[in-house]
């Protein structure tokens, strides 16, 4: 397994409603669409770091 880290947010009341009925309608956990749209954001990321991470 992969070295793992915590990450802890803060966010409006709202947005945490609003994402939690996206994860139920969509039956996805939380850990694994936070890890998607993070990977999704990265993959985008044009020039050196990008590069340097897949190395």
């Amino acid at each position: 397994m992969d070295n793992m880290k915590t990450m802890t947010i803060q966010l409006p009341e709202e947005t945490y409603q609003r994402m939690k009925d996206y994860l139920k309608r969509h039956q996805v956990r939380q850990k694994d669409f936070v890890t998607r749209l993070m990977a999704a954001a990265l993959e985008n990321e044009p020039g050196p770091a990008r590069e340097a991470y897949n190395e």
